[in-house]
């Protein structure tokens, strides 16, 4: 028996439906192109006007474990150290190879989009190679998305670990037409750069858990000339990068064991580092043109990596040291033109703060400033210094002047602060000096410590500022100046 409650929502459903159905087509069309291929295809049941839609999407991505409904229940339930059934995975990869042929002869038009995420299997039988041809020759494809799954997981898995049974071979200028790449888990040949000549319209490559030599990835960014946006992350076998792409604006290199790095770019605009192992030495970045600069540092994957090697992850002070002119080793100071600086730097070692110091004094234009504190154990104060004056009294010496927190500085922001001596007298020092800072917020680990609210008192040179005092994702908005500001206006 179907009830007044039922009625009313089955109307509410129709009434919605016939809302959406009113939409023109090429609405109707972009909210399919956002859905996976399986939820396009059961949208064709909708209405009359829904079953062509699908087959009109300008992008398509085919991600096995949502498409075989089995093997992602599967893969859920079981624990990391079972792997699958043989048989069962070549089933599975047979049902998404017909469903990839199916989709890809039954749809209409062009794509602007692709991504496959597929099994292994598929990369023996040579069927990716297939698929990318199709949709970049017969589909004018402008963005693709290539990632072989990997199904086993490993309990003894790390941060490098790449299987170099994934190697995957392109023809020779099969990139020319796009305009986006991204590759994750394959073992790339010597003759891949071949399959990146005349890539003039390439913009952005994302290179994710891939194991190649020195000649390969460099070959390949010798062919991207027009390359804005490089990412490469957590991949292997090299030990040599140089990045000399001079259309270059966006770098973003991660969890990386190098020898060597060299990096000589006059546009580049965003760099992003994180947890590089590499020694100081052959460290070499010229860009003397960055607005902003990133870099994290992982102590797991110190842990984790580093021993193999005896090589340390390289910290926040190792690129103050090594890529200015700090040391006298270098001609070039690839801060001074910083707007943003984001970093992981322990502010009690007197060695960091002092890289951080003499950085404070170059970057002239600099208006955000993050500083994470690591929580690293095993810094055990080695690479700490001696001074000619009391520690304590670094931050407040006399005849120290940074130029961009008196006046350019705006937002500052501390994280993992834990109340110790320096962290405070750093964040004091700013409070008296900065006259156009907006925003200082104080992130403490675990509790608000003492130390930090007693901050809060402390008589500040800009009119403007509030502190934020933070507890995870609770916020305390303790200390604002809105109120006086908002009369004087």
């Amino acid at each position: 028996m179907t009830t007044p409650e039922i009625t009313n929502v089955r109307r509410r459903n129709n009434e919605e439906l016939d809302i959406i159905n009113q939409l023109p087509g090429a609405v109707l069309s972009q909210i399919i192109s956002s859905l996976s291929i399986d939820e396009a295809v059961r949208s064709s049941v909708l209405s009359k006007q829904w079953k062509p839609l699908w087959k009109q999407t300008s992008c398509l991505d085919f991600d096995g474990r949502r498409m075989v409904n089995p093997l992602s229940q599967l893969n859920n339930s079981l624990p990391k150290s079972m792997s699958f059934d043989p048989i069962k995975v070549s089933q599975y990869a047979e049902a998404y190879d017909e469903i990839v042929n199916q989709v890809l002869h039954l749809h209409l038009g062009d794509l602007i989009s692709c991504r496959f995420r597929h099994f292994r299997q598929h990369l023996c039988a040579g069927d990716v190679e297939k698929w990318v041809e199709f949709v970049i020759m017969k589909k004018g494809l402008s963005s693709l998305n290539l990632e072989c799954d990997q199904l086993i997981q490993d309990v003894h898995h790390i941060y490098l670990d790449t299987s170099p049974d994934g190697e995957i071979e392109f023809k020779p200028r099969i990139f020319s037409n796009l305009y986006s790449l991204e590759l994750t888990n394959y073992t790339l040949n010597i003759e891949t750069p071949f399959a990146f000549e005349s890539c003039e319209k390439l913009r952005i490559l994302k290179l994710k858990k891939i194991v190649m030599e020195d000649a390969t990835i460099n070959g390949i960014l010798d062919k991207c000339l027009c390359l804005e946006k490089f990412s490469l992350t957590k991949s292997s076998g090299f030990k040599k990068l140089n990045i000399m792409n001079s259309s270059l604006k966006y770098l973003k290199l991660k969890l990386l064991m190098l020898s060597e790095l060299n990096v000589f770019v006059l546009n580049l605009q965003v760099v992003m580092l994180n947890s590089l192992i590499c020694p100081p030495e052959g460290l070499r970045i010229s860009t003397p043109n960055i607005d902003s600069f990133y870099y994290i540092y992982n102590a797991l994957f110190q842990t984790s990596q580093s021993h193999q090697l005896n090589q340390s992850v390289l910290k926040a002070q190792d690129i103050f040291e090594n890529c200015s002119d700090l040391l006298g080793s270098r001609t070039m100071n690839i801060f001074q033109n910083l707007l943003l600086l984001s970093i992981d730097l322990d502010l009690n070692n007197i060695r960091e703060a002092l890289s951080l110091s003499f950085i404070l004094k170059s970057c002239v234009h600099l208006k955000n400033l993050e500083i994470t504190i690591p929580d690293d154990k095993s810094n055990d104060g080695s690479h700490d210094c001696s001074l000619p004056f009391p520690n304590s009294t670094f931050w407040e010496r006399k005849g120290v002047y940074y130029n961009c927190i008196n006046y350019k500085l705006e937002y500052a922001t501390i994280k993992g602060f834990k109340g110790k001596e320096q962290e405070v007298k750093f964040v004091k020092h700013i409070i008296t000096n900065a006259n156009r800072v907006k925003k200082i917020t104080i992130i403490c680990d675990s509790v608000i410590v003492d130390e930090a609210k007693d901050l809060l008192s402390i008589l500040r040179t800009s009119p403007y500022l509030s502190i934020i005092l933070e507890l995870k994702k609770e916020l305390v908005d303790i200390a604002g100046v809105q109120d006086v500001v908002a009369a004087q206006e």
